[in-house]
């Protein structure tokens, strides 16, 4: 059972991390859960198991104070709409107040304050907003997602190279779901005070490391060729991404190549209680996705 007896809620609670977080809740026997949706009909077989769900969008103000009402502690989600989450992110912290929650839990982005990301500065943004609301806050700062890997290698099973500008830093990838887990624990711990928790898996990695591993792994060979940033964002936009979004994934890169995202951190196993899977089985378990 829940070792709290207050209301949580969940923001962007229909997406991929949202829908981790109320499984990982409801496995956890708590019974007081609000999930908010812009399509609530996306959260109906949630909400026979307990979860009240309630349509909310971070563009209007008036429907987040009318969804948050009864919520104690509120997981705001970061959204993926880059360019204006200061402002999303900051209407959802002012409800948070207005409706009286006691706790407000961001997932931000490994190192927010220093990191060479694009759009890192609307999580830096977003978490200093927090931080003055005076409300008690929990910010997960989570490091790359596993998961981003996997179209990643498949592009290098198919053409023999992973194509990077991250030299031989390191990054200390984390699947979505250790993610989750970690964020519904938060949600449910009984500790108090401020925290900000560096969210990552047990190893860091290399685009090297990891061509070697693929290459074991499918029995091909794989290797890596390190481009710049400039060469490959404009690789990302001939593949078809829009340069803005290209701009930010070749500054990943730059980023584990100047050592930002190299941390290892024991967060997730002290929130959950379980060691965060690791690249190798992530990558054994998705191993036919990396041949397909």
């Amino acid at each position: 059972m829940s070792s709290i007896s207050e209301t949580v809620l969940v923001t962007g609670a229909s997406g991929h991390l949202g829908k981790i977080v109320l499984e990982e809740l409801i496995k956890k026997g708590h019974e007081k859960i609000i999930a908010t949706t812009r399509n609530p009909d996306s959260l109906k077989d949630f909400v026979s198991k307990g979860v009240v769900v309630r349509k909310a969008s971070f563009d209007d103000p008036a429907s987040l104070v009318t969804a948050f009402q009864g919520a104690d502690r509120i997981l705001i989600i970061s959204t993926d709409n880059i360019g204006s989450r200061i402002e999303s992110h900051g209407n959802a912290i002012d409800a948070a107040i207005e409706a009286g929650a006691k706790r407000i839990l961001y997932t931000s982005l490994t190192k927010a304050d220093t990191i060479p990301v694009t759009f890192a500065f609307e999580h830096a943004g977003t978490e200093e907003k927090i931080k003055k609301s005076g409300l008690a806050y929990t910010i997960l700062r989570n490091n790359l997602y596993s998961d981003y890997l996997i179209p990643k290698l498949q592009h290098a099973v198919s053409g023999g190279s992973i194509f990077g500008s991250g030299g031989e830093g390191a990054s200390a990838y984390v699947t979505r779901l250790d993610c989750g887990k970690a964020a519904a624990s938060a949600l449910l711990s009984s500790e108090s005070g401020n925290k900000i928790l560096e969210i990552s898996g047990p190893k860091s990695w290399t685009y090297t490391e990891l061509a070697k591993f693929t290459s074991e792994l499918v029995s091909k060979p794989i290797s890596y060729t390190d481009i710049s940033a400039a060469d490959l964002s404009n690789a990302l936009v001939g593949a078809g991404l829009p340069k803005p979004m290209a701009d930010a994934l070749a500054s990943f890169d730059v980023s584990s190549k100047e050592g930002y995202l190299k941390e290892v951190s024991s967060a997730v196993k002290d929130l959950t209680g379980e060691s965060p899977i690791d690249v190798t089985a992530y990558l054994k378990e998705n191993k036919a996705a990396l041949l397909g």
